[in-house]
């Protein structure tokens, strides 16, 4: 604890944390070392449907400021149990990263753009997903992720967005697999890792562990990373009634989740081909003439949405 320069305690209830942070005040004080109320937060995660109230916690007679969200190792805590947060927060990042390096590396003419792609893989890649295997996604998130990637791609490739140019084909160009095949890669490598943990260490007891009480709400509740989990298994052709036993051998486990990896991409790249192809198919179909007239002027319309949109914009009433 003399070398303890970040430390992040949770506790169930207020008085838990009071009683821990007393003591943690104590032993900080029995080695000659002051505690700096002002760099300490206090952060509460409230149940779903209910606010809970201040819990003004003290060290020295000093209450400890309560926040929404903080900051601790990189990654973002916040009081809603989502990675909305870390997500931001990884893609600002990566950004930052990105701009270090532009004029050096991927605006420098002198290297090639294998050089440039490995560069971009092992460092603005590498912060942008830092812990992606211990977050609990949504679509949503995956979508901005990809978002970033495929921006930054296009920049060190050269592709202008007037060529029309599908996310399938940049990713190929670039050999390079997409953002979702490469957290799910580092998903399971990481949930085979925590199995192979002995029972006592705390990763393996929070992957298995519940809640003593409460229930979940009706409706869709908020994803849980076991949830996460069975669907990566389902997406990677892994059995989630034996997954345990593969992962128990190293080796084993690699190979499956190399051959799932592979198979799901492939998968997404046919997905995506077909979705593209049936959108230009529905294109490529003759559109049935306007039916609907403005009572204002011999225009027709399909939709009623551009009716309205053509009234108001093009016969405002008079004032």
């Amino acid at each position: 604890m003399q070398y303890a320069d970040d430390n992040a305690t949770p506790c169930q209830t207020a008085e838990d944390l009071q009683r821990t942070a007393t003591s943690y005040n104590t032993v900080y004080e029995r080695f000659g070392m002051q505690v700096n109320t002002d760099k300490i937060k206090a952060l509460i995660q409230h149940p779903p449907g209910q606010i809970l109230p201040n819990i003004n916690t003290t060290i020295n007679e000093h209450t400890l400021e309560e926040v929404d969200q903080f900051s601790y190792i990189g990654s973002i805590l916040t009081s809603t149990p989502t990675c909305k947060k870390d997500v931001e927060n990884r893609i600002r990042a990566a950004h930052s990263a990105y701009g270090r390096l532009s004029c050096r590396v991927f605006n420098n003419h002198a290297l090639t753009m294998a050089t440039k792609i490995m560069v971009f893989q092992a460092i603005v890649l590498s912060t942008l997903l830092y812990a992606c295997e211990t977050w609990t996604l949504y679509r949503s998130d995956i979508q901005s992720l990809e978002r970033f990637r495929q921006y930054k791609l296009r920049q060190i490739l050269k592709i202008p967005w007037e060529s029309h140019t599908t996310n399938v084909a940049v990713l190929n160009q670039a050999s390079v697999t997409s953002v979702e095949a490469t957290i799910i890669h580092h998903r399971l490598r990481w949930a085979g890792h925590v199995q192979r943990m002995e029972p006592f260490r705390l990763p393996k007891i929070m992957l298995y562990g519940e809640l003593a009480d409460g229930t979940r709400p009706r409706g869709a509740p908020k994803l849980r990373y076991k949830n996460q989990i069975k669907r990566t298994l389902a997406l990677t052709n892994i059995d989630p009634s034996s997954w345990e036993q593969t992962a128990r051998d190293r080796a084993t486990w690699r190979r499956a989740v190399h051959h799932g990896i592979t198979a799901f991409e492939e998968k997404r790249k046919e997905n995506e081909e077909a979705k593209r192809r049936r959108r230009r198919e529905r294109q490529e179909q003759p559109r049935p003439p306007p039916t609907l007239p403005c009572e204002l002027c011999p225009r027709l319309f399909h939709h009623r949405l551009g009716l309205s949109t053509h009234i108001r914009h093009k016969h405002p009433p008079r004032r």
